[in-house]
């Protein structure tokens, strides 16, 4: 008798463990259906972010900008956001990446050169996200060839709260998009015009100030390599509807003589993707300056190559290798 009395109460403790485990399963389900973490609002892409823009017809850009709700259920309210420029979060980006170097730091997009298309942006109920269309003037760019970021934050949320500032805040490092734009590889060769010496150089970068034009830098000068001097080697390169090159310095300081300069550019069919292009565009440069730091004349010469898909619908009468 004792042996079952025994037996007789291990099944009774199994029947309250699994009575036990339902019920924690069945107020787990419940719980699914609730939300599991905090709800909020939130910038789709967040933190510093390089964001390429192309320039329109116009000599406008247009940045688009998500913004959702989080969490693992149903949006069940209308959410209404509101967002700003946060030139703070600027300012303690430079700060901790450069310290002191205050040449260095990256310089706010001007607030007179874009403008939102909203003055709020409401994510409905039933739904996850929402656009903002921010509108881009190059023309109001007083200085088109600095290296810009636009930082943003969400202001307000009304519905959900505003998540987290590293959820909630972008710096957006705009590249505006051309053509032409791109890294070009390839060689080049730098000499001093009165010694014959030579220095090699190596790929060719443009960066887009309108839809056809671009710059530079002069010889070998980069932002790496001459963080304190490296904007007194602009040059600016533009291009007519024939894609002929004109090369011209901004400043006026180069004493700049251009001797070559083209572009050949060839298309040929994707093989995987019918929707594009393979573009191969050639520039072959060659222009004397003068180096603004020593007043030596230097003379570049290099070819570099950029090869790059294109959509077929924006070469409608290119000709095409087959």
């Amino acid at each position: 008798m004792v042996i079952l009395k025994v037996i007789d109460m291990k099944k009774l403790i199994n029947i309250a463990l699994l009575c036990l485990i339902t019920v924690g399963g069945i107020s787990c389900q419940d719980e699914l259906k609730d939300e599991l973490f905090q709800k909020y609002s939130y910038l789709n892409k967040n933190g510093w972010k390089e964001c390429e823009v192309k320039i329109q017809d116009d000599n406008t850009a247009l940045l688009l900008l998500d913004m959702s709700v989080n969490g693992t259920s149903a949006n069940d309210k209308d959410v209404v956001i509101t967002v700003t420029n946060d030139p703070d979060t600027l300012k303690e980006y430079n700060f901790d990446r450069y310290k002191f170097q205050t040449e260095m730091y990256f310089l706010e997009l001007p607030p007179t050169c874009y403008t939102f298309d909203k003055e709020a942006y409401t994510i409905p109920a039933g739904q996850f996200k929402t656009t903002a269309n921010i509108h881009i003037d190059l023309n109001q760019i007083e200085n088109i060839y600095e290296n810009y970021v636009l930082p943003i934050k969400i202001s307000s949320s009304t519905g959900e709260p505003v998540g987290p500032g590293k959820y909630s805040k972008l710096l957006a490092n705009i590249k505006f998009t051309n053509k032409y734009n791109g890294t070009y590889s390839g060689n080049g060769k730098l000499t001093i015009d009165a010694t014959g010496q030579n220095t090699a150089t190596g790929s060719a970068i443009l960066y887009a100030i309108s839809q056809n034009a671009c710059f530079m830098y002069a010889g070998n000068a980069t932002s790496e390599t001459d963080p304190a001097t490296y904007k007194k080697y602009i040059l600016k390169i533009s291009f007519d509807e024939n894609e002929k090159i004109t090369i011209t310095d901004p400043s006026g300081n180069l004493e700049l003589e251009p001797i070559k300069a083209s572009i050949a550019r060839k298309y040929e069919y994707h093989a995987t993707d019918t929707r594009y292009y393979i573009e191969t565009s050639i520039l072959d440069l060659k222009y004397k300056y003068k180096n603004p730091l020593d007043n030596r004349k230097l003379v570049f010469e290099g070819t570099h190559t950029l090869i790059r898909n294109v959509l077929r619908s924006e070469y409608p009468n290119v000709e095409v290798i087959k």
